[in-house]
């Protein structure tokens, strides 16, 4: 990760400049910030969380965020693991996170174990400030990735596990 060709469109400040506003989305995050984390985002932000929820627009992206750090997520922590950033054009990026979140205290009180994630933000310049326009996380299958990059057969299976 980190090595991948920089697009011509892009210069080292730009990426700094895209990894801070990841980085600074986690620190937010580890404080449960609010409204620090939601001036990251643009106003007509979209967000899809890991359980699929997608909300639209910084006040849903505010309030969704705002609810689960008051409960499932109040003394969670996260972490982000790598990143792998890339321009799309001069003022938009694709960040790719590895992240990991928990432990998850449930409000029952069962403690879930770490939740590894990869969550996918666009990240624009809008009047020479970078934010977040979109995000998608998705959590990431321990076995899946032991074959990432993919290692599949040519019948779409991982190697030795066609049922054929």
């Amino acid at each position: 990760m980190g090595n991948e060709p920089r697009s011509p469109a892009f210069d080292a400040e730009d990426e700094s400049a895209v990894r801070a506003v990841v980085s600074e989305f986690a620190n937010t995050w580890n404080r449960h910030d609010m409204e620090a984390m939601h001036r990251l985002n643009t106003e007509d932000v979209e967000w899809v969380n890991v359980s699929g929820n997608h909300w639209r627009g910084n006040p849903a992206v505010y309030k969704g965020h705002d609810t689960i750090h008051r409960t499932i997520f109040a003394k969670t922590d996260m972490s982000v693991e790598g990143t792998v950033v890339r321009a799309l054009a001069p003022d938009v990026a694709v960040v790719v996170a590895t992240m990991k979140f928990g432990p998850v205290v449930m409000p029952s009180g069962q403690e879930l174990p770490e939740l590894k994630t990869r969550g996918s933000f666009i990240v624009v310049r809008r009047e020479g400030i970078w934010k977040i326009a979109h995000f998608h996380n998705t959590s990431v299958d321990p076995e899946a990735e032991q074959h990432d990059p993919v290692t599949w057969d040519d019948t779409g299976f991982l190697p030795g596990r066609n049922p054929r």
